[in-house]
């Protein structure tokens, strides 16, 4: 795989299996064989055998299609912090299972998140997060090591996922080679500041997460002060205010001085496409999407022509 060429998200669980081989299919005929392993598709292999050998057994090798990189599940059921006692056994168990999957399919890396829910929704303090978040790394990364996988923790747009608290966890862990950062454009757009932003327009989950004293505390230069560890990256455009999954170019992001900084990232292994394809809303707001949502040639045309990646 060339250093810049671009993995491509497709969320194919929400898909029939006829419908996953036809969407390859166009995929294919765009020039696109590489594709992350969701954590939609690892969540549905890890409950359902049956989807895991459809994807080895036929989807891989009837398409030519390979599954390079996985984001791993996430979500009050699967963060690396989540304190329920009695789910943090099967949540440790199904991270290492999917690894292993990971490193079967052939990816490099495994994206996590640290996790929001439980300190944004139900109050959960800090630092116990913290420990807890540490206490699953120290399972997880001894056997990603063996498996030679990356785990890639990704920066969001919450208290727990800001640049202080990945760069700690890191630090817990002396800077393992087997743990690195996934970079999110959209998620540090939104976290950062610009004389255009009105408080006003932010959404009721920002407000709730970091207004204090009357203003919106912002986070700047995140991939500057991450992109020693980042390993792999998610690339998607929003309004500044939104986790939209917005085609690059029809955001606010400034491609033409973000995009030599990821491929600068001295331990980038791939690049990966986060746009989500539908119109209309989602849990986020409006997505920037046009009346049908994007074309699989308009990403394909904005990733290898404007953005200068490879296919």
């Amino acid at each position: 795989m060339s250093e810049n060429t671009i993995i491509h998200c497709y969320d194919w669980p929400l898909e029939s299996k006829t419908r996953m081989l036809r969407i390859a299919r166009e995929f294919l005929d765009n020039g696109c064989r590489r594709f992350v392993f969701t954590c939609g598709n690892i969540q549905k292999a890890l409950a359902h055998p049956e989807h895991l050998q459809f994807l080895k057994e036929e989807f891989v090798p009837r398409m030519g299609v390979e599954l390079v990189a996985m984001h791993g599940p996430f979500g009050p059921l699967f963060d690396l912090n989540i304190p329920v006692p009695e789910r943090r056994p099967g949540m440790i168990a199904d991270h290492l299972r999917a690894l292993e999957i990971a490193a079967d399919f052939g990816s490099r890396t495994y994206t996590v998140h640290v996790g929001a829910y439980h300190h944004c929704l139900q109050n959960y303090p800090l630092p116990p997060l913290r420990k807890l978040a540490r206490e699953t790394l120290e399972v997880l990364v001894p056997r990603a090591r063996e498996l030679g996988v990356v785990i890639a923790v990704e920066n969001g747009f919450e208290p727990p996922n800001t640049v202080p608290e990945l760069l700690d966890l890191l630090r817990d862990f002396d800077f393992d080679p087997a743990l690195g950062i996934c970079y999110d454009t959209g998620h540090a757009n939104c976290r950062a500041s610009a004389p255009w932003k009105k408080m006003e327009d932010y959404p009721d989950y920002m407000l709730r997460d970091w207004l204090r004293d009357g203003r919106i505390i912002t986070e700047d230069d995140i991939l500057a002060k991450l992109a020693p560890h980042v390993v792999t990256t998610h690339i998607h455009d929003n309004d500044g205010y939104r986790d939209l999954h917005g085609m690059p170019g029809d955001g606010t992001i400034d491609w033409k001085t973000l995009t030599p900084q990821l491929k600068a990232c001295p331990r980038m292994l791939e690049f990966q496409s986060e746009v989500s394809f539908g119109e209309g809303m989602c849990w986020a707001g409006k997505l920037l999407a046009p009346a049908g949502g994007y074309s699989i040639k308009r990403l394909v045309d904005v990733f290898r022509d404007d953005l200068g990646f490879g296919l």
